[in-house]
């Protein structure tokens, strides 16, 4: 019941979001009356509304059906529809009650791994909670320094901020800080390592690959806080960089798969931070295209090492060669696709957004065109290492016994690995929406900061769009 629900909920958002793609990315507002437009359907959320929740079924699908329990499902759920919520929401308060709620499921012990009680490190739950609490914060403060009687204009996601209030400059910097801790930058990257080592994989892939951070930065902190963002947002790239390159480094000295799995994800998707916040169309247009590329390849590896490890009943420390590639060929053809589209390779997704990302961001971080290549090759290396660790070499036992790919695993596999070399054989189709979605931005962004006398807006405008 549960997988048919989310197909139809699929369904709905795959058809609004052609309906953004024909309409040329136009804003989409809720038409209900006295709501305050408190949702919309834009060439920002487009594609990540139904991305994401293809990415929830397809994990779903691919679970190994003993992790699959009641309590499991309505976790999953949960996590899915509060993310699905934040990113349809033009409602601040909503935002950060959607932000907050994503995190229940992984305080207890009561959704995930209910039999065994596996759950996130305590640390992992104090910095979740503590940017949960940021982002609430935040949003309070922005509601009281924004200069208007109407709270439907003070909770809007996207209408500029002006002045020096203090209520902003605390706001903005509460904000950043939930972004900082949910996205693991450096120093706050361990949280994932040690939750990915410890925690239930599946539900913490799917909460990591929201990447609430990084929407909140386009859809609120670059249009709301057009000054502020302009000075503060380049720290949070360089951060981005740090991140990129120090957990590429530390996955050079790390054997145990979990743990090179986290570190993966979160150097790869620290380059978002960075695309984000230029102001080069190219730059986050990069960005937003790369963001498919890690949630999708991401959740194939994720996806695939659970299934190793259901199989094989025992744990894996990536100590010795596994040898699955043998007896799991199918398998291991789907990791190691995944695994070089997330760094880039030619004729897969990962090649535009790598290339639209070096090239937007060179004006405003010079220093990617060296830290991008390096952080990439390293990436890389760390992946074959554990693909050869995993699918190469004599295999034991155990791993002759191993059954290959189930049917309902090739299905989703493989349609999720068509989406990353269609993507690179015919990138317009990928590129465009998220194209519409950093000119509207930027454009948002000039008329914030810049905003023209009430006779001249609409001449400026048409002027800008040309």
């Amino acid at each position: 019941f549960s997988v048919y629900v989310m197909a139809t909920v699929l369904l709905l958002l795959l058809a609004a979001g052609i309906e953004v793609e024909r309409s040329g990315g136009d804003r989409w507002p809720e038409p209900l009356p006295g709501w305050g437009q408190w949702a919309i359907l834009d060439s920002l959320n487009g594609l990540p509304l139904p991305l994401y929740t293809a990415l929830a079924l397809g994990m779903v699908v691919l679970a190994p059906r003993r992790k699959v329990t009641a309590a499991w499902l309505v976790g999953i759920q949960m996590v899915t529809l509060t993310t699905v919520v934040a990113y349809a929401t033009n409602n601040l308060v909503i935002f950060a009650i959607a932000w907050g709620a994503s995190l229940i499921p992984f305080f207890g012990s009561g959704f995930f791994n209910r039999e065994t009680g596996v759950r996130i490190p305590r640390g992992a739950r104090v910095i979740l909670l503590t940017s949960a609490a940021l982002v609430m914060l935040g949003a309070a403060l922005l509601a009281l320094g924004t200069e208007s009687v109407e709270w439907s204009a003070r909770l809007s996601l996207g209408l500029a901020r002006h002045g020096n209030s203090p209520f902003l400059y605390l706001a903005f910097a509460c904000l950043m800080g939930g972004v900082f801790l949910r996205k693991g930058l450096f120093p706050f990257h361990t949280w994932v390592t040690r939750s990915f080592e410890q925690g239930p994989l599946i539900p913490l892939t799917l909460l990591f690959n929201g990447h609430l951070g990084a929407f909140l930065i386009a859809r609120l902190a670059v249009p709301a806080f057009p000054e502020i963002a302009s000075a503060a947002l380049p720290l949070l790239g360089d951060l981005g960089l740090l991140t990129a390159g120090y957990t590429a480094i530390l996955a050079l000295s790390e054997r145990q798969p979990r743990r090179l799995l986290a570190l993966l994800t979160i150097s790869q998707s620290s380059f978002l931070v960075v695309g984000l916040e230029s102001t080069q169309p190219d730059a986050i247009t990069g960005a937003l295209v790369h963001w498919q590329v890690v949630v999708v390849a991401t959740s194939i590896l994720t996806a695939v090492y659970t299934g190793l490890e259901a199989r094989l009943t025992r744990p894996i420390d990536g100590q010795e060669y596994l040898g699955l590639g043998k007896t799991a060929p199918r398998l291991a053809v789907f990791f190691l696709i995944s695994g070089l589209a997330l760094v880039g390779l030619p004729l897969t997704l990962g090649f535009p957004a790598e290339d639209l990302l070096l090239h937007g961001t060179l004006e405003t971080h010079p220093q990617l065109g060296i830290v991008l290549p390096i952080v990439t090759a390293l990436n890389a290396f760390t992946l074959m290492r554990l693909f050869t660790s995993l699918f190469l070499g004599q295999p034991g036992r155990a791993a002759l016994a191993m059954t290959d790919a189930l049917p309902r695993e090739r299905w989703v596999l493989t349609l999720a690995v068509l989406f990353l070399i269609l993507g690179g054989l015919y990138p317009g189709i990928f590129v465009h929406l998220p194209e519409r979605a950093a000119k509207d931005l930027i454009l948002t962004s000039k008329r914030a900061g810049h905003p023209t006398p009430a006779t001249g807006t609409d001449h400026g405008v048409a002027r800008e769009k040309e």
